[in-house]
């Protein structure tokens, strides 16, 4: 009876060891719910994933809060994802907000709440070091959802978006040392929109094209902010114009003479068939780059992030993710032939000094080479070696105790069937 309340005992543990190496390998073999309307950020050769909404559902992802390491090589169809979540989170659950690094920490602005019984703040700071959330207030600047926010040295652009109930077309300038904030000069501004692209420009530039108000807005003329003097400049463009699109990603290339664009939605809720366009900034001339590779489904409400020679795309509608990757990867570092990969290859000798569109790092921050970088965490590969061998190992232990305490429960079920009388007993002899 001792051995098999043991057998018992050693069944439980079994169990519940298993549910523990389960939970274990859980958050190292993610599989994240597709998403649109979230941000993605680099620092420190980390991406960071916030928010966005579930395809159709409108309503917060499992994992709302990951990040993909980028300082290891790895494939898009066996991406290691690390959750960040947290039930205890003070960022509501959310989508169309926009974010952007300085040094270790991201700011999180704007969006809208998935939750009737929350509103979101002005501001949110996100500490990369210690991965803790604070809200920062910053008084008079309105929250906004649909913008891209544009960072250069100490200073933060916001322009347009969606504050109330119509689109607007002011730009706040933000000191992110002290947080004090103007109003750009509005002449020659671009007319109020959301969900356009923006990229700030080796000259001190931001360009900003297309979006949405009331309709998808052409991309044949485009604006200039100068940010040193204060002045918008508006540009005809020429060539193979893109179709009028909003929620499309934008990138500075890595010649640093020409934005991409890739993606979006036209009228009608239609995504754009043809998703990928360079805009030569020296002559604003569109063409439709060649490109080789599998050719992915376009589409919108993603985001994209340059790391090294990759226009990175994350997440988004108008794919599968049961056939496709959820993270698709552009080489650009040839112009005369881009090519889709599913292959990831950290490179130091490629910098990406830019900041992208669609809520991305800003230009001194989503570098590839960052130099003070702190890589604590693991390897994909290493992650994925370990929990195997923690797998194998804990279930070898498992099966050897199992296998042995079997045997004992057995050999003494045995014996005690076996029994014989003592040997100083002797039966009666029958008297004749």
């Amino acid at each position: 009876m001792i051995l098999l309340k043991n057998f018992i005992i050693y069944i439980i543990f079994c169990i519940f060891l298993q549910l523990l190496l389960n939970e274990v390998k859980s958050q190292i073999f993610i599989k994240p719910d597709l998403r649109y309307g979230h941000t993605s950020t680099l620092i420190h050769k980390k991406l960071y994933i916030l928010g966005g909404t579930i395809n159709g559902n409108n309503s917060s992802p499992k994992e709302a809060f990951l990040y993909i390491d980028f300082s290891v090589p790895f494939n898009t169809n066996k991406v290691t994802w690390h959750n960040l979540s947290s039930k205890d989170s003070i960022v509501p659950s959310h989508h169309l907000a926009t974010t952007l690094a300085v040094d270790n920490t991201m700011f999180l602005f704007g969006g809208v709440s998935l939750n009737s019984y929350e509103t979101m703040a002005s501001f949110y700071k996100f500490d990369t070091q210690s991965n803790l959330w604070k809200i920062q207030e910053i008084n008079g600047v309105p929250g906004k959802q649909g913008i891209t926010s544009i960072f250069d040295e100490s200073t933060i652009y916001l322009f347009g978006g969606y504050p109330f109930t119509y689109n607007v077309n002011d730009m706040f300038i933000i000191n992110s040392n002290n947080l004090s904030w103007k109003k750009a000069n509005s002449t020659n501004s671009p007319f109020p929109r959301s969900q356009y692209g923006a990229v700030l420009l080796p000259n001190k530039f931001i360009i900003y094209m297309g979006g949405y108000n009331n309709g998808s807005i052409p991309l044949d003329q485009v604006y200039l902010y100068d940010t040193m003097n204060d002045f918008w400049i508006i540009k005809q463009t020429s060539g193979s114009i893109p179709s009028a699109r909003y929620s499309f990603s934008s990138i500075l290339g890595l010649d640093k003479q020409s934005v991409i664009i890739y993606g979006g939605q036209e009228d009608n809720k239609t995504i754009a068939k043809n998703p990928l366009y360079v805009l030569d900034i020296n002559n604003f001339n569109w063409y439709i780059p060649k490109v080789t590779g599998k050719i992915p489904s376009s589409r919108t409400s993603h985001k994209a992030v340059l790391i090294g020679k990759y226009m990175s795309i994350i997440f988004g509608e108008g794919y599968n993710n049961e056939s496709e990757d959820d993270l698709l990867l552009l080489d650009i570092s040839n112009n005369n032939e881009y090519i889709w990969t599913s292959s990831f290859t950290p490179n130091n000798n490629i910098q990406s000094n830019q900041p992208t569109s669609t809520s991305s790092s800003p230009s001194k921050t989503n570098d590839i080479q960052q130099p003070n970088s702190q890589l604590n965490t693991k390897t994909n590969y290493t992650d994925v070696i370990t929990s195997i061998i923690i797998g194998a190992i804990i279930d070898a232990i498992l099966l050897i105790v199992g296998i042995f305490l079997l045997y004992k429960w057995y050999k003494n079920k045995k014996e005690q069937n076996n029994a014989t009388l003592p040997n100083n007993v002797t039966l009666p002899n029958n008297a004749t």
